[in-house]
């Protein structure tokens, strides 16, 4: 069975910015702060006991072989999950917060102790996120994959569109393994399918970062280098990749949804995809296969 990773990140030591480059506070004055809409990360866990996240975690679910399998058992041993669920829906308690600060989410954890997983366990998470059904029958609105591995899979493929078919938008990282030039493609699964929107990062100054992915699939860039988020154990710490990028456009969907679920406008993937490519900035001096429709805006 191929195997997924989570893409390589670093760890760093600057001001956060993500949030407001975004910005997503325009939809906060508006009252838009991602309520009633659910969100599976599908991760290596979560420290669901922390300060800034543990009133907006719904329910969770282990698939690893992590602490003897047990399936309600979420810890992150790593901290990925926990920085990418917290760039999504950080409460603000003790001044972290998420782009989208009221939106649920729902942990399922895939990536072990030992950092990989495999495809088998991610198509099941992906099964999970689909048929899950909250207290009141409410589902999950958007799945959140900092995560990929190599090899197209037509398992993976089919469970990808069973959830665009049922309306659940999927946000994926590009992935670190860029070389800075254009010419040659990196890709990841399930990022790189056209029905999954594709991720790559930028830093503060605007700059696609080198290490993101380029491909002719990319649809968006969102802040990645040197971000300010959540961390297991109570703490916070600034990570960089494409997996903290993919987060702030699974928010800033979160905000869209909530935005036209309250003013009762149809929600298709279409229109929130034109509303999304008709608001980003798009970057002279590089290609599509950099920044598909440009740096994500609200």
């Amino acid at each position: 069975m191929p195997k997924i990773l989570i893409p390589n990140y670093t760890r760093s030591s600057f001001d956060n910015y993500g949030v407001s480059l975004i910005n997503a506070p325009a939809f906060w004055d508006r009252s838009f702060k991602g309520q009633g809409i659910n969100i599976a990360v599908i991760d290596t866990g979560c420290d669901r006991e922390h300060e800034e996240l543990s009133d907006n975690i719904i329910d969770g679910f282990n698939f690893t072989n992590d602490d003897d399998g047990d399936p309600t058992n979420i810890t992150d041993y790593s901290g990925h999950g926990t920085h990418v669920a917290g760039i999504i829906a950080a409460s603000n308690k003790n001044g972290i917060i998420g782009v989208a600060p009221k939106a649920k989410l729902l942990i399922l954890k895939v990536i072990g102790k030992d950092g990989s997983g495999d495809y088998k366990n991610l198509i099941r998470a992906l099964n999970f996120a689909i048929e899950w059904r909250g207290k009141n029958n409410e589902k999950i609105d958007i799945i959140n994959l900092s995560l990929g591995g190599p090899n197209d899979d037509k398992d993976l493929k089919n469970v990808v569109e069973k959830a665009v078919s049922q309306n659940i938008f999927i946000v994926a990282a590009s992935g670190n393994n860029g070389d800075g030039s254009e010419i040659t493609d990196e890709i990841l699964y399930p990022g790189f399918y056209k029905e999954v929107i594709q991720v790559s990062a930028i830093d503060e100054q605007l700059n696609p970062v080198f290490f993101s992915n380029t491909n002719i699939n990319i649809d968006f860039l969102a802040p990645g280098k040197d971000i300010h988020s959540t961390f297991p154990n109570n703490t916070y710490s600034k990570l960089s990749g494409t997996s903290m990028a993919a987060p702030h456009v699974t928010g800033a969907i979160a905000l869209l949804l909530n935005l036209f679920k309250t003013q009762n406008i149809p929600i298709n993937f279409e229109q929130i995809y034109l509303y999304l490519a008709s608001h980003s900035l798009f970057l002279n001096g590089y290609s599509s296969k950099t920044q598909g429709n440009g740096i994500i805006k609200l």
